[in-house]
């Protein structure tokens, strides 16, 4: 949904009306990026369409209103939608692909600078450890064990939850090899739940944003919701970042430099092209999804995110997880939002995995002004908000360390007021 920001009245009863994105989705949820101009979206609605169904045997869904819905799982068990909004993945190793490349599809879309944000419960312990809630993207649809496809199109991002209580980025390109990086760098998985594992029973959100930093620099956020229930417009803590200029993450079994086979050879290339799919997936468990969207973006059109913002608590880095870890039936009461600390200028992106909440549109249409007496940039002793492990962070900012003006809250240049 669009709306309309003012009219402009000329001469000869001539009226213009500026339309501007709503910076939430379809379900009510924050969006960080605008959408590109004459893009496809996909999202979920049809799942609470009120008719309970079945997906089995790789059959698709008949009720997806963009026909992308295609299943590409290792066996025939496929998905349930209960009609009332959730899918439930079932069968030994569900692969459920959003295909903007359908071919009888009448809409189509690739996928290259991406926004996913959707919700995700565990059904019961169990599982595969590298399984959860693991998303990817700029993937190609066939490139992975697929009939009639090719292993050396998989070329995919993948973020994850995982089951056994971490949290990576894993690159792929041929499959089945693929590599993993974490907040501690290539080669590593860092625990999100302290030294527990993926909660069951919880519905976690996921905010996943790809896209390309200039020509050859691919930028990876990660970003969840651990406290909210899936409640609208939800509350976003930045969970890591990852470069990746084709330098030091290979995206073969081990790490390996090369690939064999494929018509190209470098596995520490950046994944720079788009792809056909975006892929949701585990392995040996069956999760639900709810409350999913997807949406190619304009990386350089960022949403404002308000004004009437406070800070978190910020500790140092502890082996004891502070997500919560509260069951459904809790009392979510929280601040609304808070600032993300943006880094000294020496510190590189991985330097300030802070714990950045986003939790409402903004109705101003200004630039957020770090100058505002009303802005509060040092922790809050008494915030009660619960950090995870994985974000929490030693640095706080000082003011002379916060530009005033023409960076949002990433640290990422936005154009001047004017």
């Amino acid at each position: 949904m669009r709306k309309c920001l003012g009219v402009l009245i000329v001469a000869g009863a001539i009226a213009v009306c500026a339309e501007a994105e709503e910076a939430t989705d379809v379900f009510g949820f924050q969006k960080f990026f605008k959408t590109k101009e004459g893009s496809y979206s996909w999202d979920s609605r049809h799942w609470a369409n009120g008719n309970a169904r079945s997906l089995a045997n790789w059959a698709g869904d008949a009720q997806d209103p963009t026909q992308w819905t295609d299943d590409r799982s290792s066996d025939g068990g496929g998905f349930y939608v209960d009609g009332q909004g959730t899918m439930q993945m079932l069968g030994s190793g569900p692969r459920f692909h959003i295909n903007g490349q359908q071919s009888w599809a009448t809409n189509k879309q690739q996928f290259q600078n991406v926004e996913y944000t959707g919700y995700f419960k565990r059904d019961a312990l169990g599982g595969e450890k590298y399984g959860g809630m693991v998303v990817g993207v700029r993937s190609g649809a066939l490139g992975h064990g697929s009939p009639g496809g090719n292993n050396c199109d998989a070329h995919t991002y993948y973020a994850r939850f995982r089951n056994d209580g971490k949290w990576d980025f894993e690159k792929e390109w041929k499959h089945p090899g693929s590599y993993y990086r974490s907040g501690t760098g290539v080669g590593h998985q860092d625990p999100l739940w302290g030294s527990a594992v993926l909660p069951v029973g919880k519905w976690i959100g996921m905010k996943y944003v790809v896209y390309n930093k200039d020509a050859s620099t691919v930028r990876l956020e990660l970003y969840i919701d651990s406290t909210t229930n899936a409640t609208p417009p939800g509350k976003w803590e930045l969970v890591g970042v990852a470069e990746d200029a084709g330098l030091d993450w290979s995206g073969a079994s081990g790490g390996a430099a090369s690939i064999d086979g494929c018509s190209y050879s470098d596995a520490k290339a950046a994944i720079l092209q788009a792809g056909d799919a975006i892929v949701m997936r585990s392995d040996n468990d069956h999760p639900y999804y709810k409350y999913v969207s997807v949406r190619e973006i304009d990386p350089t059109a960022l949403f404002e995110q308000g004004e009437n913002v406070s800070s978190s608590s910020q500790g140092s880095s502890s082996s004891t997880s502070n997500l919560d870890y509260s069951s459904s039936s809790e009392n979510h009461g929280q601040s609304s939002s808070s600032v993300n600390p943006l880094p000294s200028s020496s510190a590189s992106y991985s330097d300030y995995s802070s714990s950045s909440m986003y939790s409402g549109p903004n109705s101003s249409t200004s630039n957020l002004d770090f100058s505002s007496s009303s802005v509060n940039l040092l922790p809050s002793s008494s915030s009660k908000e619960p950090v995870p492990t994985a974000i929490r962070r030693t640095y706080r900012p000082s003011l002379e360390n916060v530009p005033v003006r023409h960076f949002d809250l990433l640290g990422r240049r936005v154009p001047a007021k004017k």
